[in-house]
């Protein structure tokens, strides 16, 4: 019995390595785009679009309907700005996060229809603070900033209750 489950391990090995280079092909960054410049592609929006409209460019790199993408409606100097702000510590153990000073316009697309490369998504604009990992410059960038944002971590949650010294 012994032998058999000796050839089995090698397989399953193999398998598992196919799997996780091929789901590392579907998020990877193309290779002519630094960090930045992929963050910036994916995320930031300066004149804001309808989602299928924007999605139609981003799905064009994985050739598939991502699930869900934020769009910050800001400039890449403004998103830039945020990585100035105090460190956060992270999930990974790095200490290179950073949470925007204020909140801003941006929209979340969550996927409706998976038909790429007619993928169809509903829309929620909203106003909210949100949290980037940041790293030096690459290249295009790295005359003009110290850090750049390079992942769109989180987008935090607002809630505003109606306090009763607020209420008529």
């Amino acid at each position: 019995m012994a032998p058999a489950r000796a050839g089995f391990c090698p397989l399953l090995l193999l398998l598992l390595l196919g799997l996780w280079v091929a789901e590392d092909a579907v998020s990877a960054r193309p290779g002519n785009m630094t960090p930045a410049q992929w963050f910036e592609t994916q995320h930031v929006q300066p004149s804001p679009q309808g989602c299928n409209a924007a999605m139609r460019k981003i799905n064009k790199f994985s050739k598939r309907c991502k699930d869900l993408k934020t769009f910050l409606h800001e400039s890449f100097s403004s998103v830039t700005t945020s990585c100035q702000m105090p460190n956060i510590a992270c999930k990974n153990g790095r200490n290179n996060f950073h949470q925007s000073q204020m909140p801003v316009s941006l929209i979340e697309c969550k996927l409706t229809s998976e038909k790429y490369p007619d993928c169809r998504y509903n829309e929620e604009e909203r106003n909210a603070s949100y949290i980037v990992a940041c790293e030096p410059p690459e290249k295009k960038h790295s005359k003009k900033f110290k850090l750049v944002p390079v992942h769109l971590d989180k987008v935090l949650n607002i809630f505003i209750f109606p306090w009763p010294w607020v209420l008529p």
